[in-house]
């Protein structure tokens, strides 16, 4: 029967309003002044209970390779603390590489040095920066030094960093403010704030407009009254941050205690075109679940086109279930296109095991990009973790060539042997804009240590002869379930990780000639797939070639290809319209070579 999905996302923090003396100007980035918690050993995070005792330290794990991407080792980036609570449900942005020198990557995180979470004045937004590939990095600056949280990074067309977050320090009232840094690595931040603070905003997300401007929205904040959930639009013109304008407002009022718990993304294409994506908590349709919007501007943010629907709930299985959107969401354009892409987790009738994660794109086409059974993410919690789905905090990027989008995402694993699920970091990347998807590749692996809340930079650099790359950052904690808010998992140590992979492609490519080393069967994709997948596979030399598929009791269903074949790269289309829904195999035989792999069909 039609039950209504649980609201993930419900505010249950307290946000500190203290009010903190503070005024506009410069944040100083001091090279001689080193954290107080670096380590002597980089190879090694020490993780401790309180700021005195060291409990025990958890070696970072090294590179590793699977079929197509080569995954180096884990880094630290320095920034490091006991706050675990990194989202409201927006996949934030917190790592950016130079559009000029893809040795330079900038990161930000949140963090705070007391276990006061709620109230404490040491959390803090952590900005850092390597100009070696990630080898050694330069941190010491609080953006601003005040309470803050909750930022975004992007740059500036010269690399200088623009930091987005909510904090006191203008006019000493929270509110979305906007730090841009003097030049590229620089570390002087100049602070601007709304000209007035009512209403004013948390949470903002921001986005560099072709004119040089940077767009911000942030959502209404308030602790006395219930309005409307309200969404506002502003925008930095390079002197000044603009007046609010509301750009989303809600039918109904909303009883939270912080005014409003949307989720929303900004972004733009670099060439004028500029969307808003809106997930307000209470704006449901006629299946009592909430939906998801978009609205765009294609004169960089001066006039904004209409309020649209991107998903609307749906039944399935003769009206019975109800499908709805849970967890949280990543959003991005393709540079210099009309194209957007819109990532997030939908489920069945509020069911785990139903979870799957999906891009819709601006032309209302949805892919699936991994389901909870091909990542074996768990059906159930052993505790509550704090606004956490078991497929979560998407996260997308673009190779530098426009040809690969990646997206990097958190699951939940089954695995409790700290009393609470651990979650470890997931990647699929896709060649056809979002139409389908690579197989998911695990980046992280481990049954005791909380990998979560991945960030992709925007723009992903290659090398000479792999123009394949991808740069991302994730939390590491052992502390294995929140600590911050709503848990009561032990208050560990966490890290912000850096980490760069690059595309393996099955060939070798010099003076555009195709060198193949050897015979390989690739993961059909999609899968699972309805009805039809691509396989791909690799031919050494010329020779009778064979590929059958078979159902789940060694039958075979089908030839697909049954000849002489040169050498080379083979890619084939498998249509299984005429098949129920099921498990299947498919073979490849070549010479000596033959090798088995599993695919899903479902209808």
């Amino acid at each position: 029967m039609k039950t209504k999905l649980l609201i993930s996302f419900i505010a249950v923090l307290t946000l500190n309003l203290s009010l903190l003396a503070g005024d506009r100007g410069l944040l100083k980035y001091d090279k001689n002044v080193r954290q107080q918690d670096a380590f002597a050993e980089k190879s090694y995070i020490p993780y401790n209970v309180n700021p005195e005792s060291i409990v025990f330290v958890a070696q970072l794990a090294d590179g590793f390779e699977t079929d197509s991407l080569s995954v180096g080792p884990e880094i630290s980036t320095l920034i490091t603390g006991f706050y675990d609570y990194k989202t409201n449900g927006e996949s934030n942005i917190y790592i950016q590489v130079s559009p000029t020198n893809s040795e330079v990557v900038q990161v930000i995180d949140v963090q705070a040095d007391s276990l006061d979470f709620a109230g404490s004045t040491t959390r803090r937004t952590k900005y850092s920066f390597t100009t070696n590939g990630g080898q050694s990095w330069d941190f010491n600056v609080d953006v601003p030094e005040v309470r803050s949280g909750f930022g975004v990074l992007h740059l500036t067309s010269t690399g200088a960093a623009v930091i987005s977050n909510h904090s006191t320090n203008v006019g000493g009232v929270l509110d979305a403010n906007l730090y841009v840094d003097i030049d590229a690595l620089a570390g002087t931040f100049t602070e601007y704030g709304h000209p007035t603070h009512s209403p004013f905003g948390i949470w903002p997300q921001i986005a560099l407009l072709s004119n040089g401007n940077i767009g911000l929205i942030s959502r209404r904040n308030v602790s006395t009254t219930a309005p409307p959930e309200t969404l506002y639009y502003s925008y930095w013109n390079q002197t000044v941050l603009s007046t609010r304008i509301p750009l989303y407002i809600t039918g109904t009022t909303y009883a939270g205690n912080v005014g409003s718990n949307m989720r929303f993304h900004l972004a733009s294409n670099g060439a004028g075109r500029v969307t808003a994506i809106i997930a307000p908590v209470n704006q449901i349709d006629t299946l009592d679940n909430s939906m998801i919007f978009q609205r765009t501007s294609i004169d960089d943010g001066a006039n904004w086109g209409p309020v649209t629907p991107v998903f609307r709930p749906y039944t399935v299985n003769g009206d019975q279930d109800t499908v709805a959107s849970a967890g949280g969401s990543g959003f991005i354009y393709k540079k210099n296109s009309d194209m957007w892409f819109l990532a997030y987790p939908i489920t069945t009738d509020n069911l785990y095991e139903q979870a799957r994660l999906v891009v819709t794109r601006s032309d209302g086409n949805t892919s699936i990009v991994a389901t909870a059974a091909q990542l074996g993410a768990t059906a159930s919690y052993a505790q509550s973790m704090s606004f956490v789905f078991n497929i979560d905090f998407p996260s997308m990027g673009w190779s530098a060539d426009g040809s690969t989008l990646y997206c990097v995402y958190s699951v939940t694993m089954p695995d409790t042997s700290r009393g609470y699920n651990q979650r470890d970091i997931f990647c699929s990347y896709s060649l056809d804009n979002a139409a389908t998807w690579s197989n998911p590749i695990r980046i992280t692996n481990t049954t005791d240590i909380d990998e979560t809340y991945p960030s992709v930079s925007f723009w992903n650099p290659g090398t000479p002869g792999n123009p394949y790359e991808l740069h991302i950052t994730y939390m590491k904690d052992p502390g294995v379930g929140p600590s911050s808010f709503g848990g009561s998992a032990p208050a560990t140590r966490n890290t912000l990780i850096y980490r760069k992979m690059a595309a393996l492609p099955p060939i070798g490519i010099i003076n555009n000639q195709n060198l193949l080393k050897e015979y390989r069967l690739t993961q059909n994709y999609p899968n699972p797939f309805n009805p039809s997948t691509k396989i791909e596979y690799n031919i050494i030399k010329s020779g009778l070639v064979t590929l059958k598929v078979y159902d789940v009791l060694g039958r075979e269903v089908r030839t697909l290809v049954n000849e002489v074949q040169t050498s080379g790269v083979k890619e084939i289309e498998f249509n299984a319209a005429a098949l129920p829904s099921g498990i299947y195999f498919y073979t490849l035989s070549a010479g000596d070579f033959t090798n088995t792999k599993k695919m899903i069909l479902i209808k």
